[in-house]
């Protein structure tokens, strides 16, 4: 027999009341989620989703706030997948926005993204409200980011 442990969802993450809506803001990126070698169709992709917490300085209603970021994908040549290297511009156009692609006109290969590389960056993100319909027929609405502007780095300690 299967042992299929204890699984929980609280309540309390089913209200909106840590929603942030749509619009403009100051975040600093927290975390990184990713998941690698993630199937669409016949293309394979690792998915990074920075977790944006929003600056309390500069939006107080929303001071322990976060958004996770739509995802940015990398597809990759892996087997016998397809692969169209002009799949890849949102992940380039990221690593630029950080400041983490080599500018040498060749294109070249693009880096794995992580979360040391870029926690702490002060960016601007747009907010936007995601909405599906799951596999029960149930619409799904939660908002997601997209940085859109790089603000600030940290300072290295040194």
């Amino acid at each position: 027999m299967v042992d299929i442990g204890d699984a929980y969802y609280p309540i309390f993450l089913d209200d909106d009341n840590n929603s942030v809506p749509k619009g403009r803001y100051t975040a600093i990126i927290t975390d990184l989620s990713i998941s690698e070698n993630v199937k669409f169709g016949n293309y394979v992709a690792d998915v990074f989703k920075p977790n944006y917490t929003i600056d309390k300085k500069d939006h107080p209603p929303y001071d322990g706030c976060s958004v996770l970021d739509n995802g940015i994908f990398r597809y990759k040549k892996v087997d016998d997948c397809i692969y169209d290297h002009n799949k890849n511009w949102g992940y380039a156009k990221f690593l630029s926005l950080m400041g983490l692609r080599k500018e040498d006109g060749e294109g070249g290969q693009l880096p794995f993204l992580d979360l040391g590389q870029i926690k702490g960056f002060v960016v601007l993100i747009d907010v936007f409200t995601k909405k599906f319909t799951n596999d029960l027929d149930s619409q799904i609405s939660y908002s997601v980011g997209r940085t859109i502007q790089l603000q600030n780095k940290p300072e290295v300690p040194f």
